[in-house]
C-alpha cells in the first residue's frame, strides 16, 4: 500500500512563495462574450505548454526539445517519444486563420525529423479549414481531453494586502491542505507523492516523475499537499497565467496517494487553489482532464463547468 509519510510540522512552514500577479501592465479586462472566453482558455492551455516546454529543455539538455509555431496561431511542442502525448502535441491550430494541406505537411515533416507523430488537441471553435485538411490527410480521432472552466468572481475572501497570505486550508477536523515549503524536502515530497499518486495509470515512474519535476521547476506555479492526519495523501500544483483576454489560473497533476482515495483530497485541492488564486488576483480557472475520471466531477464538484471537448487526432499509418 503506497503511503507517503510526512509530518505536518514539517512540510507546512517556510512556505513557498506564492507567484505573484505578473509585472506587465495591468490588462483591461473587457465584458467577455463567449469567443473571447474561449480564446483565453485556448491562449492559456498554449502558454501552459509552452512553459512546459521550456522546463523540459533544463531537464534533459541532451535531447532535443522545442517548441514551434505554425499555422493559424498555435504551437506545435517536440520534446522526447518517451513523454508521450502529454508533452508532444500541437495546440491553437486555426483559431487564427486557415490551415491548408501544405501547412499539415509541414508540421508532419517536424515530427518526423524528431522521430515523433504528430498528435494534434483540436479547438472545436477554429476555423472549418483545419477539420477539412485533417480529414483530407488521413487524421482520425485519437483520444478526447475535457476543458472545464469557471469565474472566481464570486468567491469572496477577505485578507490583509500588508500580511502574507495564510498558506493553510483546513477542511474538517482531520484534513488541510498547505502550499509546499520552498525546500527540496518539500520537492522532493511532492514528486514522490505525484508519481504515488498516478502510478498504475500505465505511465513509467521516469514519465510520472518527469511531470512532477516539472511543475516543481515552473516559476509561475504553486505545489500544494493535500494532508490527513499530518500525512500526505495527495498533491496538485496551479499554474498562474497571464493573457491577452485576462489571468488564468490553471489547476493541474493533481493525484491522490492509493490509501487515501475517496476521502476528498481532490476536491480539497482544487477548493484550496481557487481561493488561492482569488487572493492572488486571479478571477478566472482552468483544468483539464480526461473523460469518465474523477477530475472532471471533482472540478464540477467546485464549480467548474464543460467549457468544450478537445478531440487528439493523429494520423493513420497507413
Amino acid at each position: 500500500m503506497l503511503v507517503v509519510h510526512t509530518s505536518t510540522s514539517s512540510l507546512c512552514t517556510e512556505h513557498r512563495k506564492p507567484a505573484a500577479p505578473p509585472t506587465s501592465p495591468a490588462v483591461t479586462r473587457p465584458l467577455f462574450n463567449k469567443l473571447d472566453t474561449i480564446r483565453q482558455i485556448e491562449e492559456a492551455h498554449i502558454l501552459h505548454l509552452s512553459r512546459q516546454v521550456e522546463v523540459g529543455k533544463t531537464l534533459f539538455p541532451d535531447e532535443k526539445i522545442s517548441l514551434h509555431s505554425v499555422a493559424g496561431g498555435g504551437v506545435a511542442a517536440l520534446t522526447t517519444p518517451d513523454l508521450g502525448q502529454q508533452l508532444n502535441r500541437t495546440l491553437g491550430l486555426g483559431m487564427k486563420g486557415q490551415v491548408t494541406e501544405d501547412d499539415l505537411s509541414d508540421i508532419e515533416d517536424l515530427h518526423a525529423r524528431a522521430n515523433l507523430t504528430p498528435s494534434i488537441l483540436l479547438c472545436p471553435y477554429a476555423d472549418q479549414s483545419v477539420l477539412e485538411a485533417l480529414a483530407t490527410r488521413g487524421y482520425v480521432v485519437d483520444g478526447f481531453l475535457n476543458i472545464y472552466a469557471r469565474s472566481l468572481q464570486g468567491i469572496h475572501v477577505d485578507f490583509d494586502p500588508n500580511v502574507d497570505l495564510p498558506a493553510e486550508f483546513p477542511f474538517g477536523s482531520n484534513m488541510l491542505v498547505c502550499r509546499a515549503p520552498a525546500n527540496d524536502t518539500a520537492v522532493g515530497t511532492f514528486v514522490r507523492a505525484s508519481v504515488a499518486g498516478f502510478k498504475g495509470d500505465g505511465r513509467s515512474d521516469e514519465v510520472l516523475r518527469s511531470l512532477a519535476e516539472t511543475a516543481t521547476l515552473r516559476t509561475d506555479t504553486n505545489l500544494y499537499f493535500g494532508k490527513i492526519d499530518g500525512r500526505v495523501a495527495g498533491c496538485g500544483a496551479m499554474a498562474l497565467m497571464e493573457t491577452k483576454y485576462g489571468r488564468v489560473a490553471h489547476l493541474y497533476i493533481d493525484s491522490t496517494t492509493p490509501h487515501f482515495r475517496g476521502r476528498g483530497v481532490q476536491q480539497a485541492l482544487i477548493r484550496a487553489r481557487l481561493i488561492d488564486a482569488k487572493r492572488l488576483g486571479y478571477d478566472f480557472a482552468t483544468i483539464h482532464a480526461k473523460p469518465g475520471i474523477g477530475t472532471g466531477r471533482n472540478a464540477e464538484k467546485e464549480g467548474f463547468g464543460l467549457a468544450f471537448t478537445k478531440p487528439i487526432l493523429t494520423k493513420r499509418s497507413t
